[in-house]
């Protein structure tokens, strides 16, 4: 069955790639992903290495154009292809690392998000498995865009709660933004306390 998914969603895409679109950032019609070439040109990959941690973009120009009109536009499945071969680009950075399971940061509503589709896609193409129940977020919190950078750590102190099944597995923590790492961290914190081996962290985009 997995198999067939992923086959399934690799034609969606091939097929895809046919078809002529608006670009996102000048809407200029041209055929292939959301960014026609001269706005791809205009953005940045992350080329610096770090230690349990791999991102793709910098999320400014063009490259955040793609993301709020995933996130918040009417056509979101329209950007999701694309940001999510970019996320495939950040993954390959962790080389021949290998991962038990993948969880998305996890939201308070049980409702599936737009992020935790494209990241269910993401471990569909790399053979990963996906399991979001496992780290769940236990309260409310602020819009953490709307803080400091001090607000939001404290923010989301004790927000978020792993099972007793991650002991002693290697856990991949994918996020969509890496702004200052108060999110990742503390969901790293619930991880490690339930006795997981290693954590690494996926993001598709980094502020500068």
């Amino acid at each position: 069955m997995m198999n067939i998914k992923k086959s399934l969603l690799l034609l969606r895409r091939y097929l895809g790639s046919y078809f002529t679109y608006r670009c996102v950032s000048c809407e200029k019609y041209f055929r292939g992903c959301c960014l026609c070439k001269e706005c791809g040109s205009k953005i940045f990959p992350i080329t610096e290495k770090y230690e349990n941690a791999a991102f793709g973009y910098y999320y400014d120009g063009p490259a955040r154009e793609v993301m709020l009109r995933y996130k918040f536009g009417k056509d979101s499945d329209f950007c999701k292809d694309t940001l999510c071969s970019w996320l495939c680009e950040a993954y390959n950075k962790f080389g021949d690392e290998k991962f038990d399971f993948a969880v998305c940061v996890p939201s308070f509503s049980k409702k599936e998000t737009r992020f935790s589709v494209l990241a269910k896609e993401f471990c569909l193409e790399k053979d990963i498995l996906f399991s979001p129940a496992v780290l769940k977020k236990i309260r409310q919190t602020e819009k953490q865009h709307k803080l400091s950078g001090d607000e939001r750590r404290k923010n989301l102190i004790g927000a978020f709660e792993a099972e007793n099944s991650v002991c002693g597995k290697t856990v991949l923590l994918i996020d969509d933004i890496y702004t200052t790492g108060s999110t990742v961290m503390e969901c790293s914190k619930a991880l490690y306390a339930k006795g997981a081996a290693k954590v690494c962290v996926l993001a598709i985009f980094k502020t500068r």
